[in-house]
């Protein structure tokens, strides 16, 4: 048997393949109810799951309309919404210390970008899973070096992609593309990442990839309204 996930460190991408590996009854509500509960745990605010699919003779899965909510004093429908989560497993390595996932594509994510005099929603989010993350730290750190068997799976991620993303930019309405991120070897290094660790990379990637394109094109908006100002006062005729 795999040692038993420490929940609390428990991430939204890593729960999947967790539960997958730990779990053979019930499976598809069982991921639903972790995701729903320890997502919002991490993130600070209400995480849904639309549907969870799992074949688990073939190690593999998919999650289909996960949504986190704005935290409070943001506008938009949402600040994420992730399309499909879908992954591969190495079924060879189900009773292993180490979990090695050979693919996970998270596919047309939707994410609304709002900011405000105190920072933008993606980032407030990230805030909430850094300081969740170090908060937890230290009892998966314990549990592992007493060898408990309630210390944490650890996660090796050979390829990650997330494709085909829009961003929406709430203070201009308008949708831009977000660009795509590919990693590979996530944990490798280490000898394998907690589902926290995991997690915390994956959604580093997304915020800085948003919020990155988005000043790109508020950025590029202002220079060609500057461009057009100065063409106006240009025109022939003007007094």
């Amino acid at each position: 048997m795999p040692r038993k996930l420490w929940v609390p460190v428990g991430g939204l991408v890593a729960i999947l393949v967790a539960v997958v590996l730990l779990v053979g009854k019930n499976l598809d509500s069982i991921v639903k109810k972790a995701i729903t509960k320890i997502g919002s745990d991490m993130t600070g605010v209400s995480v849904s799951v639309d549907k969870v699919g799992i074949v688990l003779a073939e190690g593999r899965g998919e999650i289909g309309g996960l949504v986190v909510d704005n935290p409070r004093g943001y506008k938009g429908p949402h600040a994420f919404s992730l399309g499909s989560i879908v992954l591969a497993l190495d079924r060879t390595a189900e009773t292993a210390d180490v979990v090695v996932v050979r693919e996970l594509t998270i596919d047309a994510p939707d994410i609304v970008f709002d900011k405000t005099d105190a920072g933008s929603n993606i980032e407030a989010i990230q805030q909430n899973v850094d300081a969740y993350t170090k908060a937890h730290a230290g009892e998966s750190d314990r549990a592992a070096d007493a060898k408990d068997a309630d210390a944490p799976t650890r996660f090796i991620v050979e390829s990650l992609q997330i494709r085909d993303g829009k961003i929406r930019l709430m203070e201009r309405d308008r949708v831009i593309d977000l660009p795509a991120v590919r990693l590979r070897d996530l944990g490798k290094s280490q000898g394998g990442a907690t589902g926290a660790e995991i997690a915390s990379i994956v959604l580093k990637q997304i915020t800085q990839a948003t919020v990155s394109a988005a000043a790109r094109a508020l950025a590029q908006e202002g220079k060609e309204q500057l461009k057009d100002e100065i063409k106006g006062r240009r025109r022939p005729g003007r007094d």
